[in-house]
């Protein structure tokens, strides 16, 4: 994939956002409200302000936001897709993979945690061979948020297991490094802007980011499906024969 098809993807996906801008704005809301909706509680409501409900708020604040994840992706999909979708399919994309989604959450919320305390294990300890280490689990960081433009991508279009959805989206990253790296950078240049003005994390964020993924998803799959196209000739050629 070229930096001009890339490009042409970036372009595709906020023209998809423009054109469907009130569906991506209510599924937003849907996955603001469902995803952070126990945390919300804990903190707005006085009487829920106790430590029982504070650690039942982060149990059932994974649950909520991977099956929220889950059903944004769902529906996004299907309008890169060009399908018609009615708003009860956030629900359905919910119910399909709130399991999947919350151990999906849970993994990659942990594997960010163990490399960042990872860097700081070898920063407090000075020998050369820990310092160097640190810099590896830098590019582990790295590696690991590319990994995870892809993991929901593949649940909604291939309604696959964790493990595969995991190994897939690595093999995809490390096969499509400048693509994966340019989208990784959109992501985060996203995801910062909606923190900063806090407006688009209610009302654009989730919506959009599912929208870009999904249509880098089926950009890079389209040579993987040409190829198995060509080897598929080529092996009837030589049956032939």
């Amino acid at each position: 994939m070229s930096f001009g098809q890339t490009w042409r993807t970036f372009l595709r996906a906020f023209k998809l956002s423009y054109d469907h801008i009130g569906k991506v704005m209510v599924t937003n809301l849907l996955w603001f409200s469902l995803g952070f909706g126990p945390m919300l509680a804990f903190s707005y409501l006085p009487f829920l302000q106790n430590d029982a409900f504070f650690f039942i708020a982060i149990v059932t604040g994974f649950v909520t936001m991977g099956g929220a994840v889950g059903a944004v992706h769902y529906r996004m999909n299907r309008v890169v897709l060009g399908e018609e979708t009615v708003l009860k399919d956030m629900w359905e994309g919910f119910r399909l993979y709130w399991l999947r989604g919350t151990i999906l959450v849970l993994l990659g919320v942990l594997g960010v945690l163990l490399l960042v305390f990872n860097i700081w294990f070898s920063q407090i300890y000075p020998p050369i061979l820990f310092m160097a280490l640190s810099g590896l689990w830098v590019w582990g960081i790295v590696f690991w948020a590319a990994l995870h433009q892809f993991v929901f991508p593949f649940l909604a279009n291939q309604d696959i297991g964790v493990i595969k959805a995991l190994k897939r989206s690595a093999l995809i990253v490390l096969d499509n490094p400048l693509p994966t790296l340019l989208l990784l950078i959109l992501s985060v240049v996203v995801v910062a802007l909606s923190l900063l003005f806090a407006a688009p994390l209610l009302i654009f964020v989730a919506s959009f980011l599912a929208l870009v993924q999904n249509c880098f998803y089926h950009e890079l799959m389209t040579k993987y499906e040409i190829e198995e196209q060509s080897n598929s000739v080529e092996v009837e050629g030589e049956d032939k024969e």
